[in-house]
């Protein structure tokens, strides 16, 4: 059931990291652990989705509790967002997940993305700025939807496949359990974990003591 008390507070009940360096990436990591191995589900309500959205800076705190709101009174309808949001989630990791592994990424993945895309195109319209000259993209339902964060997420993945060089350096971490993605854009291509902080420091305590050991 969504929370909404749970979603008025200041604090999410959820810290999520963003380190992927694309928007369509950090979604991707909204999973824990390895996909296939431990994987730890972190958007279990629409709640959830909700607050990683807010996180991501896809809502504001004002937009985020409208839509805990409106997802309390149509439950069935955020449960089915949420559903579409994690198939989406799915087939864009599983895309990029096969390009970091230079392999070609599944047809039916490529087609779920651009049913997705299809849908938020739809609803983009250009209008004036408001307050500032020169125009801007808006969403044609002021935003409100409950599947209208399905639309960056899905351009996020479609312009980073279709930016030759970035998409080339979509790279999936070295940790024994972590399966994120991230683009590597350190100087020589080297980088091996998604955040040194975490995966790498660990990795570094685990040579450490395999070498004392020895």
């Amino acid at each position: 059931m969504v929370n909404v008390a749970a979603m008025n507070k200041a604090t999410p009940a959820k810290k999520f990291q963003f380190v992927g360096g694309e928007l369509c990436l950090d979604f991707c990591n909204s999973v824990g652990g390895k996909r296939g191995v431990i994987a730890r589900e972190h958007l279990h309500t629409y709640a959830d989705f909700i607050s990683w959205c807010h996180q991501a800076g896809l809502l504001d705190k004002r937009q985020a509790r409208a839509m805990a709101r409106k997802a309390a009174r149509r439950k069935q309808a955020a449960d089915t967002a949420l559903r579409r949001a994690l198939g989406l989630r799915e087939a864009i990791y599983r895309i990029f997940l096969a390009l970091a592994e230079e392999q070609e990424p599944q047809a039916a993945d490529l087609t779920h993305l651009n049913s997705e895309l299809a849908a938020a195109l739809g609803r983009l319209r250009v209008a004036p700025r408001s307050g500032a000259p020169g125009f801007a993209w808006e969403w044609a339902d002021g935003g409100s939807a409950l599947d209208q964060p399905l639309g960056p997420i899905a351009r996020s993945a479609a312009g980073l496949l279709t930016c030759g060089e970035a998409v080339e350096q979509v790279r999936q971490c070295r940790g024994d359990n972590c399966g994120w993605l991230f683009i590597d854009a350190s100087k020589n291509h080297s980088r091996r974990w998604c955040d040194m902080r975490d995966c790498g420091n660990r990795a570094k305590i685990r040579r450490f003591r395999l070498k004392r050991r020895r």
